[in-house]
């Protein structure tokens, strides 16, 4: 069953409003780098075993997706915000996260041409016959995250440093545009071409499927007043 993103916004910002009434401890800053891109965090200590972050990140990254038989060029734009809740079980460093991602993240995808062709849907067309062939991957703007990982515990103070282990769950949508090269365009070539595309866009949503679960691993430095 699919939760509506508003709910789950509703739920998150009433979970934050309970737990202000609980004695703040301090607040911190951080430096963060990992797989979601390279950020700034904002943490808030309540009570002894409890705090909330907000984690801005930011970046892009170059990346070689072959998951069916057409190579993509993806270059990976991070733009995303994290909203978390720690529990300190032991009230010390160790904490179990949970919250909403914020997501603005995609792959721009470009085709490029294997020993001049292209095979799209099991037929092959020379390079000169497909103008171009590109799209994106994207994902859906609110997500659910789980982790673990270990920071300065909510009554702490200092220097610290941080790592947080944790899986986002973020459905994602294909998109392919192609344009028929001048060698073919106006031909049965043309709209066959375009009909290949629309079995490829199919079938590398089906291939990327596994990107829905997209890993956290982080690693900073930071200080709590």
């Amino acid at each position: 069953m699919k939760i509506p993103a508003r709910l789950m916004l509703s739920a998150f910002a009433a979970a934050l409003m309970s737990l202000s009434t609980v004695p703040a401890s301090g607040q911190a800053v951080a430096v963060k780098a990992g797989t979601d891109g390279i950020g700034l965090e904002f943490e808030y200590g309540i009570g002894s075993v409890l705090g909330a972050r907000l984690q801005l990140d930011a970046g892009s990254l170059s990346h070689h997706l072959n998951k069916t038989n057409v190579d993509y060029d993806a270059r990976l734009k991070f733009s995303n915000a994290l909203a978390l809740l720690d529990w300190h079980p032991l009230a010390g460093a160790w904490r179990l996260s949970t919250g909403l991602v914020f997501n603005d993240n995609k792959f721009d995808l470009t085709a490029t041409p294997s020993a001049g062709s292209f095979t799209i849907n099991g037929n092959t067309y020379p390079s000169s016959s497909v103008g171009s062939l590109h799209g994106s991957l994207d994902y859906t703007k609110v997500n659910p995250y789980f982790g673990t990982g270990w920071g300065i515990s909510p009554h702490g103070g200092g220097l610290f440093g941080s790592v947080d282990l944790g899986v986002q769950f973020q459905p994602n949508h294909v998109s392919l545009n192609v344009t028929c090269g001048a060698s073919i365009q106006g031909t049965p070539a043309c709209n066959q071409l375009a009909s290949d595309v629309a079995a490829e866009q199919a079938r590398l949503q089906d291939q990327t499927h596994s990107l829905r679960l997209w890993p956290v691993i982080q690693a900073g430095i930071g200080w709590r007043f």
